[in-house]
């Protein structure tokens, strides 16, 4: 049974809006692309997608990695370290101004930030079954044995698609505004500075009517739009 994820769209809906005929000379190579990254173990650790948009004043971006770029693992936090790196990723994530800088001349600042990611969903569902299950804790002890093999049975599920794996990704949605926008030349990355397991990220723009495409890389992360 697999679990309904809640993802930020605003960036990725704006951006399939405005990218128009452009996206659609290429929309068979990036489906392709796409499937390859999203599907169950198949996506690929190390690399990102990185979508921007900028409409009127506003910039919409979206970033989608697979968890292990950004956490190191993708299995449901099972520990207090797990926890605290998915705790300390998502605050890193949200810290939007210090990820994304761009040219001081568009004057831009963040507005809001937003992360989603089945293993948010996880590390909220253990939270809760160890706050209801505490009261009980004699009775849990004394069903150890069919705890773990519903357990496993829950981890099964979670890696029905994975061939054993767990494929996990994290989203972030960013919504920026710029008070000169037709200034705006540049955007610099700082996703590889943040996050160690990150090694390359695709980058799709659409900023008025430029659209464009390239790949970043922690020798070369800005953008020139």
């Amino acid at each position: 049974m697999s679990r309904k994820q809640t993802v930020p769209t605003v960036a990725l809906a704006t951006f399939a809006m405005l990218i128009g005929p452009w996206a659609s000379a290429q929309e068979q190579h990036d489906h392709d692309q796409h499937q390859e990254h999203r599907q169950h173990g198949t996506h690929v650790h190390g690399i990102a997608a990185l979508n921007l948009a900028l409409e009127d004043n506003e910039v919409q971006i979206e970033l989608d990695s697979p968890a292990a770029n950004i956490v190191g693992f993708e299995h449901a936090p099972s520990s207090p370290d797990d926890h605290a790196a998915l705790d300390k990723a998502v605050a890193t994530l949200k810290d939007g101004e210090r990820l994304f800088k761009f040219n001081d001349e568009a004057d831009c600042r963040m507005e809001t930030a937003s992360v989603a990611s089945a293993l948010l969903d996880d590390a909220h569902e253990g939270h809760a079954e160890e706050k209801a299950g505490a009261p009980a804790h004699a009775e849990k002890e004394g069903h150890r044995h069919e705890e773990h093999e519903g357990e496993h049975a829950k981890e099964d599920e979670h890696e029905q698609e994975g061939e054993g794996e767990t494929h996990s990704d994290i989203e972030a949605a960013y919504h920026f505004e710029c008070d000169t926008p037709d200034k705006l030349t540049a955007l610099t990355v700082a996703l590889f500075e943040a996050f160690s397991g990150m090694e390359k990220i695709k980058v799709q723009y659409v900023i008025q009517s430029k659209q464009g495409a390239t790949e970043l890389t922690a020798q070369d992360h800005v953008v020139k739009f």
